[in-house]
């Protein structure tokens, strides 16, 4: 059961990704995921985020699955961030904007999009810098104390005493860096939220650094716990 009901469910999510990709129907998506896109684009979005489906789809057989080795979390937490960063990239790039409405212009009105572009910036950091802190203080304080205390105790049931505070610096040091990928998010976004057409440059580089940065960050967290512990579950 536990391997059936992981394959069942990735075999539907990467089914709708494959209809999608084939059909070019964009209507499995919210209407205001599609409201602004022209009819002309609508098929380029619809088998786009259908990859992305399909991504996800074998992400979660990945991830959940018993049957496969360890290192397929990792692999399945990679693909799982890139194919929605895809899909959530390919929704702002076709519609104008991540949720828009029919009769909006490519802007959705509201009060963050009538921000200026650098007062917008300065909000959504700010709002990334707060929430970054929940990753970012206990990554500090592992790697000050050496405490891994915070794992869950699988995490590090066979690990040496001697590499335990090795483990609390590894994952410290991805904690930390998953808060920087949250930031750079959080400005990226700031960018898709402009109305330009094609999204700004600097909005895209920013969004492509903190997904790498996300992915590298979950990768080094799991790969060190498979590492040190001889399994991600103990």
């Amino acid at each position: 059961m536990d391997t059936i009901l992981p394959l069942v469910l990735g075999i539907i999510t990467a089914g709708l990704g494959v209809y999608m990709c084939v059909t070019g129907d964009v209507r499995l998506l919210h209407s205001y995921h599609y409201a602004t896109t022209p009819e002309a684009l609508r098929p380029r979005l619809a088998r786009m985020t259908g990859a992305g489906l399909i991504g996800c789809g074998a992400s979660i057989v990945f991830l959940i699955s018993t049957l496969l080795p360890d290192w397929f979390t990792i692999l399945g937490i990679v693909l799982l961030v890139l194919s929605i960063a895809e899909m959530l990239l390919a929704i702002v790039r076709c519609n104008g904007g991540l949720m828009t409405f029919p009769g909006d212009s490519v802007t959705r009105r509201g009060f963050l999009p009538s921000l200026s572009m650098p007062a917008r910036v300065a909000v959504f950091a700010l709002i990334g810098v707060v929430c970054a802190l929940f990753t970012i203080v206990p990554g500090v304080q592992m790697i000050a104390t050496g405490d891994v205390t915070p794992l869950h105790s699988y995490h590090y049931v066979n690990v040496s005493p001697a590499n335990l505070p090795r483990l609390a610096t590894a994952e410290g040091a991805c904690m930390i860096a998953l808060g920087v990928a949250l930031v750079a998010g959080m400005i990226g976004s700031a960018g898709m939220m402009s109305g330009q057409r094609p999204t700004p440059l600097w909005s895209k580089i920013t969004l492509g650094f903190a997904v790498l940065l996300l992915c590298a960050a979950l990768a080094g967290m799991f790969g060190s716990i498979i590492y040190f512990n001889g399994s991600l579950m103990g």
